[in-house]
């Protein structure tokens, strides 16, 4: 069961590494970015979350988003382990905290949605016999009546929602997966685990600065759920980066969806006074193979007849067999099969997926990450309590959420001042250099100038040396006719 949708999200929220790239790098340089990070760590960062209720729905009214809840957010590299292949190992740490007084609603709040346990059960088999499903549809419906269930906002995110029909899941046959939970929560758990995302392996970058922050391995393997190269461990998990001149795309790392997440290029931003660049999510992420053929292999062909429509991505392998889907916000940018089954979306481009990024340091001056979470839900024949929703096919959101981070003055003024060091320093050594040319040209006419002061003095000297000399012998001469005459 999925119990975490924004958790790979942990590694970018405090990637502020100001220590300017070499070719050079080594260990030690990296050692000082992660202390860097895990400093930065301290400060607290927010999450936004807004629930989908299905309640109205069931009213035949429209579906809204529920109020909004924030929660400050405390993450940072534990464990970590210097390697001497080049690489450091790692796990991920985060923190929860609720912030009433930036919280338009209550933890206590009830939210009335699809039942995921339900909902998983039935999408696991779906393509079992129909007799099995018959008789797993009547023990589920000795414990519920229909396939909703209501829960406070506390428990939808982090208590977990207890289900007695999680304690029969390890007896129902043909179930391809374990649920190592004994209650259901889309953080249940995960509050301060250091095991939730995993071991990350990264590349120190010390032998080739290219390869500086790039997964190498995660959780003991340099592949993921995916088939083909799908499946290929890319990008970075944001703790380091070495952005190239002119990068046409960033990729990033997401634990929680097993894959990563490929943002474009969208042009030269300013923030805090400081110029960087930003990337931007497009119609290539979350495709399927529609317009992209190399995505095609998202697509599950063995388990899935139709694949999913554009813009949505499966990762139910990632979790556990539950039928969960993770999209943009309000279905943005996604195929519009799904989202015109449900309304009250209004999706806008404030609802992308962006970063802006400092290329020289590589620190992230702003970053608006925002995902969605869905639920697929089919009609599966045989397991009668599934299919309650008026349409046999449907993606319901279950939520979304949004963190907002945006480097803080104090940092700002650093990489300022720093990044004015280095477009300056260039400058300064030309102004030195001809500086001291300019000292080593005096010096040299100031040495030749005495040199031929001494030189001509000697001269003189010596002339008037000789025309005493000279005189001498004149005075000696003419002494010497008087006394013979």
């Amino acid at each position: 069961m999925w119990n975490g949708a924004s958790g790979y999200w942990d590694a970018l929220q405090h990637d502020l590494v100001i220590n300017f790239p070499r070719k050079d790098t080594t260990d030690d340089d990296t050692q000082k970015r992660f202390d860097l990070i895990q400093y930065l760590a301290r400060d607290p960062n927010t999450d936004l979350f807004r629930m989908f209720s299905v309640q109205h729905h069931q009213r035949g009214r429209d579906p809204r988003w529920e109020e909004r809840y924030v929660k400050s957010t405390r993450n940072g590299p534990v464990n970590i382990s210097w390697n001497e292949n080049n690489t450091v190992t790692f796990r991920n740490q985060r923190f929860w905290y609720f912030q009433p007084d930036m919280s338009n609603g209550s933890l206590s709040d009830n939210v009335t949605s699809i039942n995921p346990i339900i909902a998983t059960i039935a999408y696991t088999l779906r393509t079992e016999r129909v007799i099995l499903k018959v008789i797993v549809d009547m023990i589920l419906r000795t414990y519920h009546t229909n396939m909703f269930l209501k829960a406070n906002v506390s428990s939808w995110l982090f208590d977990g929602v207890g289900d007695p029909i999680l304690d029969l899941v390890g007896h129902i046959p043909h179930l391809p997966y374990t649920i190592p939970f004994d209650r259901f929560g889309w953080f249940y758990k995960r509050n301060g685990s250091i095991d939730a995302d995993g071991l990350f392996v990264t590349n120190t970058g010390a032998a080739d600065f290219s390869e500086l922050g790039k997964l190498e391995r995660w959780q003991h393997s340099n592949r993921t759920v995916y088939r083909d190269q799908c499946g290929e461990l890319k990008g970075t998990t944001g703790e380091l980066w070495a952005l190239e001149h002119e990068q046409p795309e960033i990729q990033i790392f997401a634990a929680d969806l097993c894959t990563h997440m490929s943002l474009a290029y969208s042009g030269p931003v300013v923030k805090q006074g400081l110029p960087g660049v930003e990337f931007a999510a497009n119609d290539s992420l979350f495709d399927n193979g529609y317009k992209y053929p190399n995505m095609a292999c998202y697509c599950d062909e063995v388990r899935d007849e139709n694949c999913m429509a554009a813009g949505a991505l499966n990762v139910s392998a990632c979790k556990y067999g539950a039928p969960a889907f993770v999209t943009r916000p309000h279905f943005l940018g996604m195929d519009p099969y799904y989202p015109s089954k449900i309304e009250g979306l209004k999706p806008t481009e404030n609802h992308n997926f962006k970063m802006a990024i400092e290329p020289v340091t590589g620190m992230p001056l702003a970053i608006s990450a925002q995902l969605q979470a869905n639920a697929l839900v089919r009609h599966i024949p045989g397991i009668s309590l599934n299919n309650q929703l008026p349409d046999a096919d449907m993606l319901v959101p279950m939520f979304w959420f949004r963190e907002d981070i945006t480097v803080d003055e104090h940092y700002a003024n650093f990489a300022a001042m720093a990044l004015g060091v280095r477009y300056w320093f260039p400058y300064g050594c030309y102004f030195f250099i001809t500086l001291g040319l300019c000292l080593i040209v005096t010096g040299v006419y100031r040495i030749r100038k005495y040199t031929l002061m001494r030189l001509k003095e000697a001269d003189i000297s010596a002339s008037q040396k000789f025309l005493s000399h000279g005189d001498k012998k004149h005075d000696f001469a003419m002494q010497l006719k008087e006394n013979t005459l």
